[in-house]
């Protein structure tokens, strides 16, 4: 699914669609996100977490030095931030969150992420700069993922 992201609300638009799509549902496929500095990562990961109950308690920010930051959101969301890790692996506390079933992980910078520590399900997501706005790429990888992108589909064209 190809979506051109022509302002803030339709980045926001699309993060609401997806929180929607997680809040109650028993798939928690992580989202692997690509694309370059000020492509909007960010800014989609706030939106996403603002729209999920327990949003009140979180403050999002880019995860760059810690790596992690786990909002207290209904589902738990994890923001990785995996920019400074290239080359130096991925410790296996950081595996045990982005594959536990019971939190829903977003991961800038995936590419940073080790192939075998790759989830069965997952949804990427591939950020573009464009000359107005942003284009957004979301691929399913597995059936999990395919149910929620079916749904943020589904939301959006509603």
């Amino acid at each position: 699914m190809n979506i051109d992201l022509t302002s803030f609300e339709a980045t926001a638009r699309l993060a609401r669609a997806l929180a929607a799509c997680i809040d109650g549902s028993p798939f928690l496929p992580p989202v692997l996100m690509h694309g370059p500095l000020g492509a909007g990562k960010t800014t989609f990961v706030r939106e996403l977490v603002q729209a999920l109950p327990g949003s009140d308690k979180a403050e999002v920010s880019s995860p760059s030095f810690n790596l992690l930051n786990l909002y207290p959101t209904d589902p738990p969301v994890g923001h990785f931030d995996l920019y400074r890790t290239a080359g130096q692996g991925f410790s296996a506390d950081l595996e045990e969150t982005l594959l536990a079933p019971d939190h829903f992980c977003l991961v800038e910078w995936a590419e940073h992420l080790p192939p075998d520590s790759l989830p069965e399900s997952y949804i990427e997501m591939t950020w573009t700069v464009q000359e107005e706005g942003r284009s957004v790429e979301l691929t399913a990888r597995g059936r999990e993922a395919q149910t929620i992108l079916d749904c943020v589909r589904n939301v959006l064209e509603a």
